[in-house]
């Protein structure tokens, strides 16, 4: 099994290109000031303080009820932590209760002390789902500041973890959690939930029916009662860094970063550790791999303490010797085939006098003599912002688990040489196997987890085999560089995904197109009259348009699919129209305008006109242009936005837009796809061969990151990636020699 795919990671490396092109249905600035000023009244500022009364996050919530009813979301109130309510008017509401509380849904309702006032409460929108592409407005605190307020656009409707999320194209940070999502009418369709961690301009809020069925299902607990519920219990554990630590039954749930350097936080088991011979255990499980969380022992109660924890798929022995990376020293770090990423794995830690070992599942990873810390307590750690489960936490003499019995171990032994055998388990076989129960559960996750590891290694090998002829034909394509590259290329992307894709015929309907546009004029036709010829063909006889409704689509970057659905992004709705003037005498080309690429018909040397076709060949001046730049990118337009894009620059826009969709989609495999196709129309580009470096690394293909890494070695003469190429290569080949 892959760890989960570090999209953050590779967006952090290389510079991914957001979506070339956006639509701008702008609403007018009396209308918004008159929204805000309406909704402002009605937001409410909510902290959180850790034990020590300190603020450790800062959200949002929005009055529904003029008798004292505020919605936010679970995971701004957190669990067992004081927090305040207070409106954008200065007025500081107490409250009474938490009136309803969802963690699965992260929605929560508060009740305050609303005194003689009535609240203003915001109106509901009706439990339809709002439509793509509505311009709404989000409401909140984003990072602490205080009643900010930033429009956006409803960009889809996703289903995530099982639940429909609004998709938004605006920028959203952690304070904006718990806000109202507006409407131009002034109603609220929705409840800021999260942002991306792919994209700063990405954010989700959570349909506002959703909150129906909180208000019908109350449960109310007292504020009081809040404030220490469900927490690990004082008598037994000692908090230390504020993170919160819940307990259920005999599972123990740590949330929130800790106020430790690097989200560090500690739970303590206050019953006295050994100071020689003895051993901790305990099973982790971590929500993302990225993570870091495990056992902490030797610790003083401070910033002093010994941690073996997995990290991004590895297993780590560190001394924290201080509160800051600095005084902290990892001792090993080692990649392990008996970690199961995503699954409970069990952690372990033998101490005798000079001497630490460290075991996951059973099997020792990591040996060590460090003597720097001899005494302390003993507990659980957890870093940044991971939500680690921690189960079966254990300190005692001898905490290994008991083997196989010889007859389960035999029964294995021939389930895995010969899987038929699954199929003739008798009742008898199944308790015998079950009397070394997590022996034998541990020892089946670890042959499924290498079973699906060579299945998704087989997938991606198939994947690359299919489209190894595509970019094949793209390079040579680049190379020789015909008239009808651009045409040609653009089909052959659009093949990466839907490899029955028959080019010849698309560029056949091509050809008819221009055809049927040219019987149209006569011979002796103006530039003027045939460009009009070609806009009645495709606006209004054929209905090609801007795919407005489902932006954000692959389809609108398909090249097939837009002549088929007659609807595109701007980038390809232009080459459509570039390729369809070449064919009909005239000189069109490209502009690349950043956030939306146009057309630009040369007439003659003292006219040249700029066309907007995604707004069906919408003529645009120069203060267009110049308030496209303005508006997406804050700046002054400049010479270099106006100039004509080379087919392979086009080419590469068009492959942008699909690695912007994919990783928004979390899909590794098609930005995988892309970044193959990229660096086959430019071999030499530095930057693609360093984006192609990191998805080849992130989704196994090792050897062939290799190759990457060792041309970035051998070609970047400026030293801008040879170092970094020189690092990941041989953390690369340690990594293959340790699988």
């Amino acid at each position: 099994m892959q760890p989960a795919f570090p999209f953050a990671l590779l967006l952090s490396i290389v510079a991914i290109p957001t979506l070339a092109d956006e639509p701008n249905d702008l609403v007018k600035p009396q209308v918004l000031k008159n929204l805000i000023q309406t909704v402002t009244p009605s937001v409410a500022t909510i902290r959180v303080n850790g034990r020590d009364g300190q603020q450790i996050g800062i959200g949002t919530g929005f009055v529904i009820d003029a008798t004292g009813l505020i919605a936010t979301n679970f995971h701004v109130i957190t669990e067992g932590r004081p927090f305040t309510v207070e409106l954008s008017s200065g007025r500081v509401l107490p409250v009474l209760a938490v009136e309803s509380s969802d963690r699965t849904s992260d929605l929560a309702l508060l009740r305050v002390d609303i005194g003689k006032e009535k609240l203003p409460a915001l109106e509901l929108a009706n439990n339809s789902l709002p439509s793509q592409g509505s311009r709404v407005l989000a409401f909140g605190n984003p990072l602490g500041m205080r009643d900010s307020v930033v429009t956006g656009i409803i960009s889809a409707m996703q289903e995530i973890e099982g639940r429909k999320m609004i998709q938004l194209a605006m920028p959203t940070q952690p304070g904006n959690s718990g806000g109202p999502l507006i409407n131009i009418e002034g109603k609220v369709i929705g409840i800021i939930n999260m942002k991306s961690a792919i994209d700063d301009n990405l954010g989700f809020a959570i349909p506002i029916s959703q909150l129906d069925a909180l208000r019908e299902t109350s449960n109310p607990v007292v504020y009081e009662r809040w404030i220490n519920l469900g927490l690990v219990n004082e008598k037994k554990w000692l908090s230390v860094f504020n993170a919160t630590w819940n307990q259920r039954g005999g599972m123990i749930m740590a949330r929130g970063a800790g106020s430790g350097f690097g989200g560090r936080a500690l739970c303590l088991a206050k019953p006295a550790t050994p100071d020689t011979f003895f051993e901790i255990a305990v099973h982790v499980r971590l929500d993302q791999e990225s993570g870091a969380a495990g056992i902490a022992f030797y610790s003083d109660g401070e910033n002093r303490h010994y941690a073996f924890y997995p990290s991004n798929g590895q297993l780590r022995l560190t001394c924290f010797k201080g509160p800051s990376v600095y005084s902290w020293e990892v001792l090993e770090e080692v990649r392990t085939k008996h970690y199961l990423p995503g699954d409970w794995n069990r952690l372990r830690v033998h101490v005798e006098p000079g001497k630490l070992k460290c075991f996951v599942n059973g099997h020792l990873v990591i040996e060590s003599n460090d003597t720097q810390l001899t005494s302390g307590k003993s507990g659980l750690v957890k870093f940044r912002d991971t939500k680690p489960d921690f189960k079966n936490f254990e300190i005692g003499t001898d905490l290994r688990v008991p083997p196989m019995t010889k007859r389960a171990e035999a029964l294995i032994s021939e389930i895995f040489s010969q899987p038929s055998k699954l199929r003739e388990l008798t009742p008898a076989d199944i308790i015998d196997l079950g009397e070394s129960n997590e022996a034998t559960n541990l020892k089946i996750k670890q042959r499924v987890a290498k079973i699906e590891k060579q299945a998704d290694e087989l997938r991606r090998l198939a994947s690359d085999v299919t489209i190894a002829p595509v970019t094949r034909e793209l390079a040579e394509l680049a190379r020789r560089s015909p008239d009808n590259m651009l045409l040609r290329g653009s089909l052959l992307i659009a093949r990466l995904d839907d490899p029955d894709i028959d080019i010849d015929a698309y560029m056949a309907r091509v050809d008819e197109m221009g055809r049927e546009i040219s019987v149209k004029f006569q011979k002796n036709a103006t530039p003027k009259s045939k460009r009009k010829s070609l806009h009645e063909y495709l606006f209004e006889e054929n209905g090609f348009h801007g795919g407005h409704a489902e932006y954000y689509h692959p389809a609108n970057s398909h090249l097939n699919r837009v002549i088929d659905d007659r609807e595109g992004l701007p980038i390809t709705l232009s080459i459509l129209y570039m390729e369809l003037g070449q064919r009909i005498g005239l000189s069109i080309e490209g502009v690349g305008l950043p956030g939306h690429f146009v057309a630009r018909h040369i007439v003659n040397n003292n006219n040249q006109q700029l066309i907007d076709v995604f707004e069906r060949g919408k003529f645009l001046t120069m203060n267009d242009a110049e308030n496209i730049v303005a508006n997406r990118n804050n700046r002054p337009i400049t010479p270099d936005d106006l100039r004509a894009q080379s087919p392979i620059e086009i080419l590469n826009r068009v492959l942008g837009n699909l690695i912007s969709v994919a990783s928004n989609d979390q899909d590794a495999e098609a930005i995988n796809r892309y970044c193959e196709a990229s660096v086959a129309i430019e071999p030499d580009s530095i930057l693609a061969r360093r984006m192609r470096s990191q998805i080849r690394m992130m989704t196994g293909r090792k050897a062939a990151a290799i190759q990457d890494l060792d041309w970035l070695i051998d070609h970047d003469d400026e030293g801008f990636a040879q170092s970094e190429a020189t690092r990941l290569r041989q953390a690369l080949i340690e990594q293959t020699e340790n699988d």
